[in-house]
């Protein structure tokens, strides 16, 4: 009898966070009981309460491996410049007079209006002139908004002693802030991008905001403390020392992301270390983004202009009517290389349904190029490296060459695309820097 009864019972377990949580006994009765023997910690919990308010939803598999000492490194760089920031507008408000009984209010509001407004300009013109590349170099614009942030504490703190130049100087500073504030706003949003595993984009950005904010509202009433009882002459070594914190802590940060995606940095380097190893293997997710620099770019042999108008091919390179018809006509074909010798510059040429894996093989088609037109290492006549000198026989004839790389329905650029993927790496998107024109 009773083993009917259990016949009838079945047991399921619960998880949350990835972690178990409740056992549940289900009855023929549609109901179910729970079984759990865990000993579960009371829900208002500090470490609970904490988790509620500054954790992502199903933390941490709703987010990338690399967020938790991403965090750890962006709380410490908050805190830093949270009390750097305030030393330098204490030192801003007394170039401005501010407590002297000599003090000229409206003089002081007419500054700080006017530097608000070139704050607002030097936002737009950033803007317009720089955010198409702010995607593909992410974390080198992370970088340099951060080194900005830092250029402006410094203008503010020397205002006292430049007060006939205060104007100026606190415009400079401002506009720097101003610049820093749109990097930051686009580059963090590619970085949370990459962090959502759960489509949760705006809960990872909330939850970032909350604890930037709690670690400002901390730093707050330490600076209310520091102005207090700060001698003048120690806020130099200490902002010295904060700044220093600050750009430590913004370089971990930007090092430990570990991005599955492709720039041309990032693809440079691969590309690198495939063909080095006679296509037998690349460079891993963690090894390219540890060899990435993070200020300055990566040298690369060649220009690239990718999307590009008819009017910015220069006429010595044009295509031929003949070539313009080919690639109108192949329907399968959505790409079209050229090559410019006097400037070392591919231009290339893209229909209107061009997807990210075309950007890719066009990339990847042009390293292999470069590679064949700038090397001076004899390769074996075996594997990858016999794709390479069945090139460099053909240059320059770059038509010939293109043929080559499309061979067997571009066999060279699948086999590559398929030990990328193997190792992780992300083919629906890409991060480099396309132009916005197509031809049909």
């Amino acid at each position: 009898m009773k083993e009917d009864e259990n016949k009838d019972k079945f047991f399921i377990q619960e998880y949350e966070c990835g972690e178990k949580t409740n056992l549940y006994r289900i009855e023929n009765q549609r109901k179910c009981v729970n079984v759990s023997t865990i000993n579960k910690k009371s829900n208002l919990s500090f470490l609970s309460l904490f988790r509620a308010f500054f954790y992502p939803d199903n933390y941490p598999l709703s987010v990338s491996s690399d967020y938790g000492i991403y965090q750890f490194y962006n709380i410490f760089q908050t805190g830093c410049i949270a009390i750097s920031g305030a030393l330098a507008f204490s030192a801003l408000f007394r170039g401005m007079g501010v407590g002297e009984n000599t003090s000229k209010y409206l003089s002081a509001a007419i500054v700080w209006l006017l530097k608000d407004g070139a704050g607002m300009i030097g936002r737009i013109i950033f803007a317009w002139g720089f955010a198409s590349s702010l995607d593909a170099d992410c974390k080198r614009w992370h970088f340099f908004g951060d080194i900005l942030n830092d250029v402006a504490c410094i203008l503010d703190l020397i205002t006292p002693y430049f007060q006939p130049a205060l104007l100026f100087i606190s415009s400079i500073s401002n506009i720097c802030r101003a610049v820093t504030g749109v990097i930051h706003g686009s580059t963090r949003t590619v970085i949370f991008q990459h962090q959502a595993r759960h489509n949760n984009v705006a809960d990872i950005t909330a939850k970032c905001s909350s604890l930037e904010t709690m670690v400002s509202l901390v730093a707050l009433f330490v600076n209310v403390a520091l102005l207090s009882i700060l001698p003048i002459s120690f806020i130099w070594p200490i902002f010295i020392i904060l700044t220093c914190g600050h750009l430590w802590g913004n370089y971990k940060a930007k090092r430990c992301i570990l991005f599955n995606v492709f720039n041309h940095q990032r693809f440079h380097l691969v590309c690198l270390e495939y063909f080095q190893t006679n296509g037998k293997q690349i460079l891993s997710i963690e090894q390219v983004n540890n060899q990435e620099p993070i200020l300055f770019k990566t040298s690369i042999p060649y220009y690239s202009h990718i999307g590009i108008s008819l009017n910015s091919i220069p006429e010595r390179i044009f295509p031929t009517q003949e070539q313009l018809e080919k690639f109108h006509t192949n329907e399968y074909e959505r790409f079209l290389i050229l090559y410019d010798k006097q400037t070392n510059t591919f231009y290339v040429l893209l229909k209107p349904h061009s997807d990210t894996d075309d950007l890719i093989r066009i990339n990847f088609f042009i390293e292999i190029l470069s590679c064949a037109m700038n090397t001076t290492r004899e390769y074996s006549n075996e594997g990858f490296h016999l794709l390479i000198n069945r090139i460099q026989k053909q240059l320059p004839n770059l038509n010939t060459c293109l043929d080559i790389l499309h061979e067997d329905n571009n066999k060279c650029y699948e086999q590559f695309k398929q030990i990328c993927l193997q190792n992780g790496y992300n083919f629906h998107r890409c991060l480099f820097n396309i132009d916005v024109y197509r031809i049909q």
